[in-house]
């Protein structure tokens, strides 16, 4: 699919998922009648598909991730190990289960 014609395709739902947000905002503005709700919910439906439709498209064919080139092969780097010394959140973390009365009951039962 050619940039410019995904690109319509996207500013298209968008036009269109921004016409049935202006409806939507103009029922909720109005005094209330009967069938809003039902009309409101219809078009929220109408809404999700177009935004949906919208993101997935932008998704697989914006200019950022099809013309980005693909991944290197190879193998990847070893995962980081974070240590206590390396990060306080983790040596309180580990600091409180030490503390706990079932990890207390597993080292007394050892």
């Amino acid at each position: 699919m050619a940039k410019e014609t995904s690109e319509a395709a996207i500013l298209q739902l968008r036009a269109k998922a921004l016409e049935v947000y202006g409806i939507i905002k103009d029922t909720l503005a109005k005094p209330a009648e009967d069938g809003d709700a039902d009309k409101i919910a219809v078009q929220a439906l109408k809404l999700a598909q177009f935004e949906g439709g919208m993101l997935t498209l932008q998704q697989y064919f914006t200019s950022a991730t099809a013309d980005a080139p693909p991944a290197p092969a190879g193998p990847a780097p070893p995962p980081m190990v974070v240590t206590e010394e390396m990060s306080p959140t983790l040596r309180n973390t580990n600091a409180v289960k030490k503390g706990t009365p079932r990890k207390k009951k597993a080292e007394e039962s050892e």
